[in-house]
């Protein structure tokens, strides 16, 4: 069995001490080396690229709910955390998620189109926003993130590619969101998918959404947004937790919560990742 040990960054997070592992730990909080980028980030390869070429082309059949069905080649940075939520590559040995997702998960997965043929990758240590579920029952899924060490970094290449992350003023409402994942077709009747699904939906005005007829909007925070349609044609389902938002290019959410999938007047609530940038710049070291 693969021993473990603790260490402290505010709050106290365990990690497998396998010699990459140590190695991790050793050079994030030893010699706080930063290694210099030698990669491309989704963003800078879609430069000058048509980055919206299948919005003309939906189809209701392969759907997160109302979506369509695409390669991972269009949306690099999109890794399994665990088998059950979706994660985001953030840099090749650093994945973000969300906070309510599993946080005893072994393994992230990534590479592949079909989630059945994604390659694992063995976690070193899970790092929970340390003010998640700290506050009062109303607000269960404020700071919902959660950062993954990698033991070994992933390759990057077409089918694995970090993602950066976009800035607060990127979270405007009417803008067209990508959301991706393997998630259910539909609530609590369906099951994960084996192929990659995206969806393009716009951001809902946060004043909009705490009017909505269900407490769980009502006490929205800055640190989340809302997405969808009001007549509930496309969202994000179970199973597409964690799972990145995506404008121009850059992350700005994450999969959070929402009220069944594609409910009318329901839309789905996204944790707001460049909100907390200093807080994944300071546990991973990275010149965000």
């Amino acid at each position: 069995m693969i021993p473990i040990f603790s260490i402290t960054l505010e709050t106290v997070y365990s990690g497998l001490l396998t010699p990459g592992c140590a190695k991790q730990y050793h050079r994030i909080y030893v010699t706080k080396e930063v290694p210099a980028r030698k990669y491309m980030y989704h963003h800078e390869v879609l430069e000058g690229q048509q980055q919206e070429s299948d919005l003309k082309s939906v189809d209701i059949r392969w759907r997160i709910v109302g979506g369509t069905k695409i390669p991972i080649q269009d949306a690099p940075y999109q890794v399994l955390h665990g088998k059950y939520c979706g994660a985001a590559l953030i840099a090749p040995e650093w994945v973000i998620t969300a906070a309510h997702c599993n946080p005893k998960e072994t393994h992230v997965y990534a590479g592949s189109t079909h989630r059945s043929l994604t390659i694992g990758y063995l976690i070193c240590a899970h790092f929970i926003h340390p003010m998640w579920n700290v506050t009062d029952r109303q607000h269960s899924h404020d700071y919902d993130y959660q950062l993954v060490l990698l033991e070994n970094p992933i390759p990057v290449s077409s089918v694995a590619r970090p993602i950066a992350i976009g800035n607060v003023g990127d979270v405007v409402p009417g803008t067209m969101v990508s959301i991706t994942g393997w998630g259910h077709l539909a609530f609590k009747k369906s099951k994960m998918q084996d192929l990659l699904q995206r969806i393009y939906v716009p951001i809902i005005a946060t004043e909009d959404c705490k009017t909505i007829a269900h407490n769980s909007y009502n006490f929205m925070t800055v640190r989340m947004f809302c997405a969808g349609y009001i007549d509930g044609s496309k969202d994000s389902c179970q199973g597409d937790s964690g799972g990145p938002v995506v404008v121009n290019g850059k992350l700005i959410g994450l999969v959070s919560f929402g009220i069944g999938c594609a409910t009318p007047n329901k839309p789905g609530v996204y944790a707001n990742v460049p909100f907390v940038r200093p807080w994944i710049r300071k546990v991973t070291g990275l010149p965000l």
